[in-house]
């Protein structure tokens, strides 16, 4: 081991414990604040870009493991642990596709094309552009 991996070592070792001091504070702070948190809905999405091979150990809440998790969704954007947009963009293509499914469903009825560009609007559009 050379000195730059056992700094970078000695480095992630102090932000995990850092990362799981954080956790303990907040998990107190929602026990003196009578909210009660469910360990079973959290997930843990750790972004690292380090050349590190080993996988963290998880977060515990309460005795219980919290699962890791590579990809997330967030205020309706999908987040991945390597912080690139294929994954939302994938999800937002499939969503997109399935509206677009709708609409020319319509447009087969022969409906008017204010109804179309309506749906279009209301449908298709807040879906692509996150309105």
């Amino acid at each position: 081991m050379n000195v730059h991996e056992l700094t970078s070592s000695t480095t992630l070792r102090h932000e995990e414990d850092e990362n799981r001091d954080l956790v303990e504070s907040f998990v107190r702070w929602s026990r003196e604040n009578l909210l009660q948190l469910n360990v079973t809905k959290t997930k843990e999405m750790v972004v690292d870009f380090s050349n590190s091979k080993s996988p963290p150990s998880p977060v515990c809440i309460s005795g219980k493991d919290v699962e890791i998790v590579p990809s997330y969704r967030f205020l309706g954007v999908q987040l991945d642990n390597k912080l690139e947009w294929s994954t939302n963009t994938d999800a937002v293509y499939k969503k997109a596709m399935s509206r677009l499914y709708f609409l020319r469903r319509l447009r087969s009825f022969s409906v008017c094309s204010r109804m179309l560009h309506m749906f279009y609007q209301s449908v298709m559009a807040s879906t692509i552009f996150f309105l």
